[in-house]
């Protein structure tokens, strides 16, 4: 193949002493636009016995190679940074799929990360690989008492130096997280650790997946829109147990229908731009003046918050309407 664009890869030489069975890879991804299987850089970072193994690094050229310009200003990834790059399906069979096969992957908002594999993988119809998850941002929750738990947030409390947005480095202080979260727990393996922190691993396989979960305190339910209890919700759903804001209208489907919608997938709908949101979902019309540089104060508030190191994605009405038939 190519020769790599790496910023490191293969074995790194270290006399720290590790932990038995503390192994693990983890994993982020960065995406061009709003659609999860625009997959355009990748990092890993694998351990074993709690020492570091090796550090993988790939631009990746999207299949439909649109950059939204909000994605470029987080991870500052262009269109021409990628066109020598492989796409993902060669990457897949020739180097990825080897690596985390039969693994546990852990990721900072690990929802997404996972979510951005199943879709990439379905975008090129290959089967999904054997693999256990987790998330660190649940595990930090479980862990430390702190204000916010995004990566930044975390990583500043450990003193983990953060390029944030670059796809191995935030794989890199995922890695930290996990072992700092086991040290601080007393976990001498990653099991141990799922365990102590009660939360439970994620599960992928061939053509069906388990979200990663723990043990979460009752939601407050939003007093400006009325919530709907979900009893049938389905938990495996990306959007299940995500906040979401609404802005602008939607083409063929009433504000009230969407917000039954989210609330029937396990969402919240919330009126306010917070530092908790999840989703910021656009209308077609304010999608379209948004790509033109016109926003609402939702989206400017959106990506304030993204700019302080929230994770929040905002998605097109397209993409919210696709992922809503998306099954678990």
């Amino acid at each position: 193949m190519k020769g790599y664009a790496s910023l490191s890869q293969g074995y790194e030489n270290t006399e720290e002493k590790g932990d038995p069975s503390m192994n693990f890879i983890a994993l982020d991804f960065e995406t061009a636009n709003s659609s999860r299987s625009s997959v355009c850089s990748i990092g890993l970072v694998e351990y074993e016995d709690g020492k570091m193994k090796r550090e993988y690094y790939r631009l990746v050229k999207p299949k439909q190679s649109y950059f939204a310009p909000i994605n470029i200003s987080i991870h500052g990834i262009r269109p021409e940074d990628v066109e020598d790059s492989y796409e993902f399906h060669e990457l897949w069979e020739e180097e990825i799929k080897e690596i985390i096969e039969g693994k546990l992957v852990i990721a900072h908002n690990a929802q997404f990360d996972m979510s951005v594999l199943r879709a990439v993988l379905d975008q090129y119809n290959l089967p999904y690989p054997m693999i256990a998850f987790n998330c660190t941002v649940n595990i930090s929750k479980k862990t430390w008492r702190l204000p916010k738990y995004n990566l930044k947030a975390v990583s500043d409390h450990l003193g983990i130096d953060l390029n944030h947005h670059q796809a191995l480095d935030d794989a890199r202080a995922s890695a930290r997280i996990f072992l700092e979260a086991a040290k601080e727990m007393k976990a001498a393996t990653a099991k141990e650790l799922v365990e102590k922190t009660q939360t439970s691993n994620g599960m992928m396989y061939e053509n069906s997946y388990e979200p990663a979960r723990k043990q979460a305190r009752r939601r407050k339910k939003p007093s400006s829109v009325p919530y709907m209890a979900a009893t049938q919700a389905d938990t495996s759903h990306p959007f299940y147990g995500s906040s979401f804001v609404l802005t602008g209208r939607m083409k063929g489907l009433k504000r009230e229908q969407a917000i039954e919608r989210i609330q029937q997938k396990g969402g919240i709908v919330h009126t306010n731009v917070e530092s908790t949101t999840n989703f910021v979902v656009m209308g077609e019309t304010t999608y379209q003046d948004y790509l033109n540089g016109n926003k609402t104060i939702k989206i400017e508030q959106a990506e304030q918050l993204l700019a302080q190191g929230h994770s929040i994605e905002l998605i097109d009405e397209k993409g919210f309407k696709n992922q809503l038939n998306e099954k678990g």
